[in-house]
């Protein structure tokens, strides 16, 4: 289901970041719309470390997750997205964030895995904890974008 990421795979980030208020979702305010190339190089030079991965249903590719060994040591899944439109509601994004678990697990020699939400985006916070990812109802931080702020949540799963 998981495969490494390659610049080959951009031109699926490019189809599926639609619009601004989906990459802010996605990526925070790393990136601007519209994604490009050169943003996704200009951070993975900067980032080497950090794991990208595509997740395929069959032979059909439809997300994009990032893991993220913090400096607490403590790995973080990001920038989750299940973007092929065509397969989203279907139980898929659970499916791949069971397998960005297990790739963690598999990585790295850990008690704990992280991930921060919005506090809004309801489905994908029921989409962690049917996982068994537990929310906290503290704000972790405040993200600031044009003049909006976005409560951001921290949710841990413990192996």
């Amino acid at each position: 289901m998981l495969k490494p990421y390659t610049s080959a795979d951009f031109k699926l980030l490019e189809k599926w970041v639609t619009d601004e208020d989906l990459l802010l979702q996605f990526a925070g305010t790393d990136f601007s719309y519209p994604i490009t190339r050169q943003q996704i190089t200009v951070y993975r030079t900067a980032y080497p470390e950090r794991n990208f991965y595509i997740a395929y249903q069959d032979e059909t590719p439809f997300a994009f997750g990032e893991i993220i060994l913090q400096g607490s040591g403590i790995p973080k899944l990001a920038r989750i997205l299940v973007g092929e439109p065509s397969l989203r509601g279907k139980g898929l994004g659970g499916k791949f964030i069971k397998s960005l678990v297990a790739e963690s697990a598999r990585l790295y020699s850990t008690k704990t895995l992280e991930l921060l939400v919005w506090d809004q985006n309801i489905a994908a916070i029921k989409c962690y904890e049917r996982v068994g990812f537990v929310y906290s109802p503290e704000r972790h931080t405040m993200l600031a974008h044009k003049g909006k702020n976005y409560n951001i949540h921290k949710m841990t799963y413990f192996f």
